[in-house]
């Protein structure tokens, strides 16, 4: 704690953990920290690797730190890297596809916890 209700966190000191579709997640700020209505994580995805469609009930915003891949927004598919961040409204089914180098992004849900994640397709 700072001493004045916030937190330092230590990236290298929190755990790395699975998240809903397999990948690395580190939660940084979670309701453990104390948050009420925010979380905030990394992932990071392999070249190759994929992240199925799904959809969350809730908001979410993806930043994309490093890495170059591809998102299905929908029916869009939009390139994706280093610079990029994205909005994704409730029930918008997304997924995410790397392609060049280690997809290492950033993304915040409104709730203190990693989103509830339904899978809409099973398969690449």
């Amino acid at each position: 704690m700072t001493g004045h209700g916030g937190k330092r966190v230590v990236h290298a000191e929190v755990p790395i953990v699975p998240s809903p579709s397999g990948l690395p997640t580190q939660h940084l700020v979670a309701a453990r920290d104390g948050a009420t209505s925010l979380f905030v994580g990394q992932q990071w995805l392999q070249p190759g690797e994929r992240v199925l469609p799904h959809t969350h009930a809730v908001e979410e915003v993806v930043t994309v730190l490093a890495g170059e891949g591809e998102a299905t927004l929908g029916d869009e598919l939009v390139p994706i890297g280093s610079g990029i961040s994205l909005f994704i409204p409730p029930g918008l089914r997304h997924g995410f596809h790397c392609t060049t180098g280690t997809l290492h992004v950033m993304l915040a849900f409104p709730v203190p916890r990693f989103a509830e994640t339904t899978f809409v397709e099973r398969t690449p």
